[in-house]
């Protein structure tokens, strides 16, 4: 029997994916969780060999997406984790898909999608859903940022301005600008609100890799 655990912050979304784990053959939901103190208590007290979770969870002490990934890959490389989220930024599901994960679920996705990351899924050659591939088509061009191009936006998003880019690497306002709309563009992000939200999400902005 495969035990799971459930992390996830809308008690609708663990009650159904609950459900429908149960459900299925060879499977069984041992715990819940809805923040990463939950979490991390449950993957104390409740041995598993999987973990189905949200990329964002409320946290405490312990940060969440991609930095509780990583925790939990090194202090648990035996779980298997399936990502189950509503991001829609092609650069954050590709960061995700690409950080050892088994499977990476759209919550838009229909339920079965999941069964099959659930089954199908590995680090190796992790299940992706058929939203999530929709939402990745739209994203990293295969080309990652130059190592001036992610300066730029590093220097952006933390609210430098182009003018004061230019002025700081002493380049031309036209050059910054051509260098930070170069640097979105490889990595998927098509306004300034999604590269907020993509550095909000990931915690810096990193180069994307294949």
């Amino acid at each position: 029997m495969i035990k799971i655990i459930l992390a996830d912050d809308h008690p609708a979304v663990i009650s159904g994916v609950r459900q429908y784990i149960d459900l299925t053959p060879g499977y069984a939901v041992v715990a819940t969780a809805t923040s990463t103190a939950e979490l991390s208590a449950r993957l104390q007290d409740t041995p598993c060999d999987m973990l189905i979770s949200e990329f964002s969870l409320p946290n405490n002490r312990i940060g969440d997406g991609c930095t509780l990934f990583n925790q939990l890959k090194c202090e648990y490389p035996e779980i298997a984790l399936i990502v189950l989220t509503t991001i829609d930024i092609p650069a954050v599901l590709y960061q995700i898909t690409n950080s050892g994960v088994s499977g990476v679920v759209h919550k838009s996705d229909d339920m079965n999608e999941l069964g099959r990351a659930v089954v199908e899924g590995s680090r190796r050659v992790p299940y992706v859903s058929k939203a999530a591939r929709l939402l990745l088509k739209k994203g990293p061009s295969g080309k990652a940022p130059t190592r001036r191009e992610v300066e730029v936006l590093k220097m952006y998003v933390v609210g430098n301005s182009l003018r004061e880019i230019a002025a700081s690497l002493q380049k031309s306002v036209k050059t910054v600008g051509l260098q930070k709309a170069s640097a979105m563009r490889k990595m998927g992000l098509r306004n300034d609100i999604e590269l907020g939200r993509y550095s909000c999400t990931i915690g810096r902005v990193n180069l994307m890799r294949r």
